[in-house]
């Protein structure tokens, strides 16, 4: 359980980190204007009140973490803030009833499990730290004591459930899924000769049987045939080179170019072109095939249970974290309604 450091509970926080990481711009490394904020009791889980600066707070910790090289500066810091406090507010409230839970079970985290979590988040220079991001140590303390109580619930009442709901034949069916969509194709380079009519009457079956018979004994590729014919008779066009699925190409295609083998004609096909109603012989010229087979059930299993898992903590995580509101009376939707759109507790000033 050591290394089960993410909450099977979604993080919001974390999400968000992620997700901004690519968004904030690069920006200057310090800036003279001061982030103003708009307090607020945000909600209140059971004697616990959430206030705006306690998400600041949780924000601060988060900043830190996934963007250091952006500590001094104040516009990226607020744009984090304005972009994070909703999802980060909601996240608050669902870890506080979390923490009810822990209590109700009387969870314990030992000091030592907190000091060493201290350490590894804010360096061997802890007090030097906390200082300049603005937390008391008892405060900080406190705050990763409770993460860690979230993450410890997380691990008994989500993540362990959600990796013993994935069987082998999960694993199995989803394989069979992923080669429904994903089944083996063979992909195959060709290219056609086309012998037009010259007009609606006419028939071009005789100069393509010509064409074919030269191509046939001489074994000259299209290029050669196109420098040789195409100036000569404007009735031969050559393609350029398609390159193509046995699954996307049209069966008539399929059939025809299945027949030869790579460097070989098919003989000609008479059909009517669709756009002028002339005759039009097709010679194909089978160029090369290459067959791509399936990925392998041994290739896949891992990567098929992780999904599987990530599907199921999800499950799990939405199950627990609403078996905990009913039970505590707790109606996020309702909070949620009390923050307007319009609502904008952080700026620059």
């Amino acid at each position: 359980m050591k290394n089960l450091r993410i909450p099977a509970v979604l993080s919001a926080l974390l999400l968000i980190a992620l997700s901004l990481a690519a968004q904030i711009p690069p920006l200057e490394s310090s800036d003279n204007q001061k982030i103003a904020v708009q307090n607020s009791i945000l909600a209140k889980v059971g004697e616990k009140s959430l206030s705006m600066i306690d998400v600041k707070k949780k924000m601060d910790l988060l900043f830190h973490q996934h963007y250091p090289q952006l500590s001094q500066s104040n516009q990226a810091r607020c744009q984090f803030y304005e972009k994070s406090w909703r999802p980060i507010v909601m996240e608050m409230i669902d870890n506080e009833l979390i923490l009810a839970d822990a209590l109700d079970h009387d969870i314990q985290i030992s000091d030592a499990e907190v000091r060493e979590e201290m350490e590894s988040r804010f360096g061997p220079h802890v007090l030097s730290t906390l200082d300049r991001l603005g937390f008391s140590y008892d405060e900080a303390w406190q705050l990763l004591k409770n993460e860690l109580i979230v993450h410890r619930m997380s691990w008994w009442f989500v993540q362990s459930k959600a990796i013993q709901s994935v069987t082998p034949q999960d694993i199995r069916q989803a394989y069979q899924t992923y080669l429904q969509e994903h089944p083996a194709y063979q992909e195959i380079k060709y290219r056609i000769v086309s012998i037009r009519s010259e007009d609606a009457t006419s028939d071009p079956e005789s100069k393509a049987q010509q064409i074919h018979q030269f191509l046939a004994q001489s074994a000259k590729s299209p290029d050669m045939l196109s420098r040789e014919l195409s100036h000569l008779d404007p009735s031969v066009q050559i393609s350029p080179e398609y390159s193509v699925s046995d699954r996307e190409i049209t069966e008539t295609h399929r059939k025809t170019l299945s027949a030869l083998q790579p460097g070989q004609y098919s003989t000609p096909i008479v059909q009517k072109s669709r756009t002028d109603n002339k005759k039009v012989a097709r010679i194909f010229y089978l160029i090369k095939t290459t067959d791509h087979p399936a990925q392998t059930f041994q290739d896949l299993a891992a990567s098929l249970r992780e999904q599987l898992t990530q599907q199921a903590l999800a499950k799990q995580s939405q199950v627990y974290i609403e078996k905990l509101r009913k039970h505590y009376g707790f109606d996020t939707a309702r909070i949620k309604e009390s923050f307007p759109e319009d609502m904008h507790p952080f700026s620059l000033q």
